[in-house]
């Protein structure tokens, strides 16, 4: 073998052990891998799903909108819900930033327009251009939902997520069957209970499950070898309790990470290709 040959087979035997540590370190300090089909029998004890789309903006805009509802505006002064709600996002920014270590990467700016500039202008409007998450309050879900993020990535100048917040709930339905002598002598008859407010502090949790969607995450599952998760991905809210013990998790953080790489919205940005994300 060449002295030239022997060199090069060197620096490419050294990069391979390069890339091999890497990717150990990489997998030993975030502990997540994506994966597009889930393995089986599972020997780990969370996944998620993604949803495939994720910001895709440097230092993206957190836009909040003041409530046209006259209920819900007194509402939304008196408890503080841009306070809240900033509080919220920023248990998602801090973590990130303090997992990693890099501050710039994982932040982004708020601003809030108040009635008069927004009412009756769409997502469009070229006052909102720079909004990459739009986040509203309502009053009661027609669906019985209490949050919902819908992301528009398609069709638009610029991507942006949707966030809707419902700040209202029912308790108490019921619904009764009268059963007559034929299928149409017979009636369902639902009665929706009590409409009641959802605390300030669960407008805070899910708002910050529905931030979860707009960096990417879809939901958090658990197999039969993992214990009840305390994650704010998890796909279901107690909302008649505080949730005291639900919050952005270390999985959730290392989930997010993976999706982005450690430098955040201004480092790696490819598009998310792995339908899972499996934490062992």
């Amino acid at each position: 073998m060449s002295d030239g040959h022997a060199f090069y087979l060197g620096i490419f035997i050294a990069l391979f052990v390069l890339l091999m540590v890497f990717g150990v370190y990489i997998q030993s300090v975030f502990g997540a891998q994506g994966e597009n089909r889930l393995p089986t029998p599972p020997d780990y004890q969370y996944y998620y799903k993604t949803i495939g789309v994720k910001l895709n903006e440097i230092k993206p805009e957190v836009c909040f909108f003041e409530p046209e509802d006259k209920v819900v505006n007194k509402r939304f002064w008196k408890e503080n819900w841009f306070g809240i709600g900033t509080d919220a996002l920023n248990e998602w920014k801090y973590n990130l930033q303090q997992e990693t270590g890099v501050i710039e990467g994982w932040t982004w700016d708020y601003k809030m327009f108040l009635i008069p500039e927004h009412a009756g202008k769409s997502t469009k409007d070229l006052l909102f251009r720079e909004c990459n998450i739009f986040i509203v309050y309502e009053t009661l879900s027609e669906t019985g939902i209490i949050g919902q993020a819908a992301s528009e990535y398609k069709n638009s100048f610029h991507g942006y997520t949707f966030i809707t917040v419902w700040t209202q709930t029912t308790t108490g339905g019921s619904t009764t069957i009268y059963l007559g002598e034929s299928f149409n002598e017979s009636k369902v008859i639902k009665n929706p209970g009590e409409v009641v407010d959802i605390s300030k502090d669960n407008i805070g949790k899910i708002l910050q499950h529905e931030f979860g969607h707009a960096l990417g995450l879809e939901h958090q599952y658990r197999t039969l070898n993992g214990p009840v998760s305390n994650s704010i991905m998890v796909g279901n809210l107690d909302i008649k309790k505080e949730n005291l013990n639900r919050f952005v998790t270390d999985n959730d953080i290392q989930a997010v990470i993976l999706m982005y790489g450690e430098d955040g919205f201004g480092g790696w940005n490819n598009p998310i290709r792995e339908r899972y994300i499996i934490i062992p």
